[in-house]
Parts: C-alpha cells; sequence; structure tokens
C-alpha cells in the first residue's frame, strides 16, 4: 500500500480554485478533474517514495510530515502542466526534488529526531548510542 502523502483538499488549499480547474479539466466541464489531480498526486508520492526510502524505509505506518504534503503538492502541480509549465512552477518543482534529496541523504530530517532519555546523574556525561570501542580492543594497537 503506497503513503498518501497529499490529498485533492491539501492542493485546494495550497493552489487556485481556477488554476486547479484549468490544469486538470481537459473536457471543458469547468470544475476539478479529482481523478487527474489524484494521479498526479500518486506520480508525486512514487518520486517522494523513491527518496525517502533511501533513507527512512517503510514509513508507511507513520503520519506523513506536514514537508511532504507540501513537496507531494508542488510536484503533482508540476505534473498537472501538459506543456512546459511556467518558470515558477519549474523551480518550485526543483525545490521540491532538491529537498528530497537532501532528506536522502540525511542533511534534511523528517522524522522528530526523538533519542531515548538518558537519567540524568550529577557530573555523568551520556552518549546515545553504541560505544565505538573500549581499551580491550585497543589493546596492543598502540
Amino acid at each position: 500500500m503506497s503513503i498518501v502523502y497529499a490529498t485533492l483538499a491539501d492542493m485546494q488549499a495550497t493552489f487556485e480554485e481556477r488554476d486547479l480547474v484549468q490544469l486538470s479539466d481537459w473536457a471543458g466541464a469547468g470544475e476539478i478533474d479529482a481523478d487527474r489531480i489524484e494521479r498526479a498526486l500518486k506520480k508525486a508520492g512514487n518520486e517522494i517514495d523513491g527518496y525517502v526510502s533511501a533513507k527512512y524505509g517503510d514509513r508507511s505506518a507513520l503520519p506523513v510530515p506536514p514537508l511532504l504534503t507540501e513537496i507531494a503538492c508542488d510536484i503533482a502541480f508540476y505534473e498537472l502542466h501538459r506543456s512546459t509549465p511556467p518558470e515558477g512552477v519549474t523551480k518550485k518543482r526543483d525545490n521540491a526534488v532538491a529537498r528530497l534529496r537532501d532528506i536522502a541523504s540525511g542533511k534534511m530530517k523528517i522524522d522528530e529526531g526523538v533519542i531515548d532519555a538518558q537519567p540524568a546523574r550529577a557530573g555523568a556525561i551520556h552518549f546515545a548510542g553504541r560505544k565505538r570501542f573500549s581499551r580491550e580492543e585497543l589493546d596492543g594497537s598502540l
């Protein structure tokens, strides 16, 4: 099951209604073609999955961070254009992909970054994670 990063309602909250009608209504009905927008959102979601899963693996059971919803909307809006999108739309899509690359490389985090708290003790220094080496492992290496 694929993750839904953004919905039609997210697109409507992000972009002007007239723009969504113009881009999705190929039949000339004068209203938003929800199916066409859903297909663009699915395509955007597939692209997001490709980047995010490289760093975070399967996130299907976790809530979608607002940043990924924003990225999905920007990519889907770009995808709705049948011909060459305006420069501003292309720039937003390029920025969205750049953020996805930063997420995949670990430069940008999308999780909450929660680290299990260590109990406080006066004068103690606590490090999260595993110990990298011990005296025994270093014995004889110098």
